[in-house]
């Protein structure tokens, strides 16, 4: 049975939840005590804060996203710029309501920056896989994006080395090593949250055995695959161009399958980010430990 509208809402909002605390209280004990910066607006802020300290980070954060919350509302989809607010309100309201009230890790700060990336990271990719975003770079990249040729990843670039450099001249030079190693470890899980996770393997094969081939991935692999005939350029032979997709593991056995099948046949392998309809089924290995 599929989620209804309103389910769907709910799911967002409690996954959104999640995000905007992980990340709010990441920021809280790693990230902050160590003089570290986080990437965007966060580390503006940081830098503001640092000068006048009455006004609590949380509430920089909401003034300084107001302007690009009414841009966004005139330029992206309501949904986007709702969820967007609540996540946002709701990562200034914990960072207001937990700053100084929780226990700081200032040991070591590799390990800092290294965890304080890694919970960035993922609870920023929590936002972002459910339709929202912590606002900031994001609304500049996303609106950029649809007006101009710029890319929502040259925009959180320059972001990121503008961070950087602001954390170099204020809290010294190592200190702007160590951010740009949170903001790398923090933008690696950001993209495996979005897109590792789900990552497969898609495979063309050129072959003269196309239905050889093909019934032995279906039998010893249960995937489907797609036979498209084609004929050689040079050779004006009749080929068949099969497409499947398989998971990283099956990849072996698949190419052990051509190879005693049609050892001459032209193989290329791409991965590819996210395939939806992808079923997991019983291959060669959960068979052979039957």
């Amino acid at each position: 049975m599929q989620n209804t509208p309103a389910l769907k809402h709910v799911r967002n909002f409690l996954f959104m939840t999640i995000g905007a605390f992980i990340t709010s209280t990441s920021y809280l004990i790693f990230i902050a005590p160590n003089d570290l910066l986080a990437g965007g607006i966060w580390g503006v802020c940081a830098i503001i804060q640092r000068f006048l300290p009455q006004i609590p980070f949380g509430a920089y954060l909401i003034i300084f996203n107001i302007p690009l919350f009414i841009w966004a509302w005139k330029e992206l989809s309501m949904r986007f710029t709702v969820y967007t607010i609540f996540a946002m309100l709701l990562e200034s309201g914990l960072l207001i309501i937990f700053e100084g009230r929780l226990p700081v890790y200032i040991n070591d700060p590799l390990l800092a920056c290294i965890f304080g990336g890694v919970l960035g990271g993922l609870g920023g990719g929590l936002l972002v896989a459910y339709h929202g975003s912590s606002g900031g770079l994001d609304i500049i990249g996303i609106i950029l994006k649809k007006k101009t040729d710029v890319s929502v990843g040259t925009v959180a670039l320059i972001g990121n080395v503008v961070v950087i450099t602001l954390a170099a001249f204020f809290f010294g030079f190592e200190r702007g090593m160590y951010t740009m190693v949170s903001l790398y470890v923090s933008s690696y899980v950001f993209t495996q949250m979005l897109e590792g996770w789900n990552r497969k393997r898609n495979v063309m094969i050129v072959t003269e055995y196309g239905k050889e081939v093909a019934d032995r991935l279906l039998s010893d692999l249960g995937r489907g695959v797609t036979i498209i005939k084609g004929e050689g350029g040079y050779s004006h032979k009749e080929k068949d161009i099969l497409f499947c997709v398989v998971s990283r593991f099956e990849l072996p056995n698949l190419k052990d399958i051509i190879r005693a099948v049609d050892p001459n046949s032209f193989v290329w392998i791409n991965e590819t980010y996210e395939v939806m309809g992808f079923f997991e089924k019983k291959g060669i290995m959960d068979k052979e430990k039957k």
